[in-house]
């Protein structure tokens, strides 16, 4: 579990990181379709050297892409619907506690400490959601449920596969889909995004989730609640670099972090 704690509070880290600078990049879809399309590709050599997909993982691989294209679906319809501040952590916020709810009904038993640890943990995340309305909420509920179902899927078919090689099979049917269709569409718009910038924010995307895919590859079905949550501590990450930035920070910003960081010292120790 130290490892798997590592692996994800690191993926935390370039999640966060990848999204300061996505938010300081164009607005617009080309900008993720052609990160996505750069990180992807410089992945590519990992997950064909670590090549290992037993017969087995193809059922979760096909689920999983299914539910990774879906999960982007969502995620553009809720950001159509509500605003992304309060979208966002509210699915990322329930999507732990949806999990700890599918792991303890699946698995038969949750530690109560790792239970407790994603309870506070998705508190701080929702507590930073400013204007997280019924509205926000019910947008971003689809989202935390397709989340849930693809890391929960992942976790499962990770025990036949190894995790660059699970990463980029269940992502390339979205990524190729999506780079193929916008360069028949409208190529230049895409291809003016291919500069530094955009293939960093690509390494960091695909950085973060491969190391979350390693972590969930390290862990029980008990475990896979705990280490869903402490991912989404990328947002106490973001709040740190965002004061560094700004030197100001809303008080229920403030409550949320220091919750985020209870939970995950009680996930630590656990």
């Amino acid at each position: 579990m130290r490892l798997a704690l590592i692996l994800v509070l690191s993926s935390a880290l370039l999640h966060a990181l990848w999204n300061v600078l996505l938010a300081n990049a164009p607005k617009g879809f080309d900008v993720n379709i052609a990160a996505n399309a750069l990180g992807f590709a410089a992945w590519t050599p990992l997950a064909l050297i670590r090549w290992r997909v037993d017969e087995a993982a193809w059922g979760y691989l096909a689920v999983s892409a299914c539910f990774s294209a879906t999960y982007f679906l969502l995620l553009n319809v809720a950001y159509a619907r509500a605003p992304v501040h309060a979208a966002y952590p509210v699915a990322r916020g329930l999507a732990p506690v949806l999990l700890l709810v599918l792991a303890s009904s699946i698995a038969g038993r949750v530690d109560p400490r790792a239970g407790l640890g994603v309870l506070i943990i998705s508190a701080g995340i929702l507590l930073t959601a400013s204007g997280a309305d019924r509205r926000s909420i019910l947008a971003a509920a689809p989202v935390a449920v397709s989340l849930t179902c693809y890391t929960y899927v992942a976790s499962l078919g990770l025990k036949h596969a190894d995790p660059a090689t699970y990463f980029w099979l269940s992502m390339a049917p979205l990524i190729v889909i999506a780079t193929v269709s916008r360069l028949f569409t409208d190529a230049a718009a895409f291809t003016v995004h291919l500069r530094p910038v955009t293939f960093a924010i690509g390494l960091g995307s695909v950085g973060a989730h491969g190391l979350m895919l390693a972590a969930l590859s390290l862990v029980t079905a008990a475990q896979v609640p705990a280490i869903a949550a402490l991912r989404e501590t990328g947002i106490l990450f973001v709040v740190a670099l965002s004061w560094l930035t700004v030197r100001k920070m809303a008080a229920h910003t403030a409550v949320g972090a220091l919750l985020i960081f209870g939970g995950v010292v009680v996930l630590a120790i656990n």
